[in-house]
């Protein structure tokens, strides 16, 4: 397994950009039969980390910086693909993407978190701020991570 950190939309190649957008698609809109706008302008100027099974992206995550979606950093798009799951997968992009920002002086990260998920997150340390709400049919729920 290899961790690719892309730290700027630019900077991600043509292949890598293709992967990303099609586990998002196969898992948050097939898989989850949700028809939403997953290519955002956010992914623009945000951070991507990926872990690579050869050549097999087996996990993702973006790190969005603040004022794109909440007024703090945030992880977005955590998702892994259904062949790599309950392999802790889940747990070692979520792990990276809190490492990675915390190496950068980040103190407080906010994620909208699917609600079923609720208890993945609190295992890191990530407090529910808000209460359920839909997006795009799905229950969510904002977190809240100090890191400091």
């Amino acid at each position: 397994m290899n961790w690719k950190h892309v730290p700027n939309f630019d900077s991600l190649t043509p292949t890598d950009l293709y992967l990303i957008l099609k586990l998002r698609q196969d898992v948050f809109i097939i898989e989850q039969n949700c028809i939403y706008e997953d290519i955002d302008i956010i992914d623009l100027s945000s951070e991507h980390i990926m872990l690579f099974d050869e050549d097999k992206l087996a996990a993702y995550s973006r790190l969005v910086v603040p004022g794109k979606k909440f007024k703090e950093h945030s992880i977005g798009r955590i998702v892994v693909d259904r062949a790599y799951r309950g392999k802790r997968f889940g747990r070692e992009i979520v792990k990276k993407s809190i490492e990675t920002l915390k190496s950068k002086g980040v103190e407080t990260i906010r994620i909208e978190a699917q609600e079923y998920l609720l208890d993945f997150y609190t295992s890191f340390g990530f407090k529910k701020v808000s209460n359920s709400y839909p997006v795009d049919g799905i229950p969510h729920v904002e977190m809240l991570l100090k890191t400091g």
